[in-house]
């Protein structure tokens, strides 16, 4: 029976000392699995920013490509071209006919208010 205990005693010694021993190794592998997921996710970033880098330069290339078919479809006048004469218009506000008619009315109408004022001011005072 001592044979037996000491084999169950070794094997429960055996067994922390091993369970220590995977504790170790088991954060060495999630050390080493979260290094690698890191370079991983820097390699993705990376080749997102070439993808991007690469569409921008396709673009402006065929923006150039645009630019330079508007240059070469524009063709300067041969004559010159002024722009189409526009029609008179006509003068707003009331022509010189009216005016006219409108100061004789208002010396009319500044006659009678003197007239009127001087006979308030002969009514107030009596001509001496």
């Amino acid at each position: 029976m001592s044979t037996v205990r000491t084999m169950i005693a070794g094997a429960g010694l055996g067994l922390v000392f091993c369970t220590s021993a995977f504790a170790q190794v088991d954060l060495r592998g999630v050390r080493e699995r979260n290094v690698i997921q890191l370079q991983q996710g820097i390699d993705r970033q990376n080749s997102l920013a070439a993808q991007r880098e690469l569409s921008a330069a396709q673009s402006r290339y065929a923006t150039q490509l645009t630019l330079r078919g508007l240059d070469e479809a524009a063709s300067p006048p041969t004559e010159p071209t002024l722009r189409p004469a526009l029609p008179p218009t006509p003068p707003r506000g009331p022509g010189a006919g009216d005016m006219a008619g409108d100061i004789e009315r208002m010396d009319r109408l500044t006659d009678q208010a003197l007239a009127a004022s001087n006979a308030r001011m002969r009514a107030i005072k009596p001509a001496s």
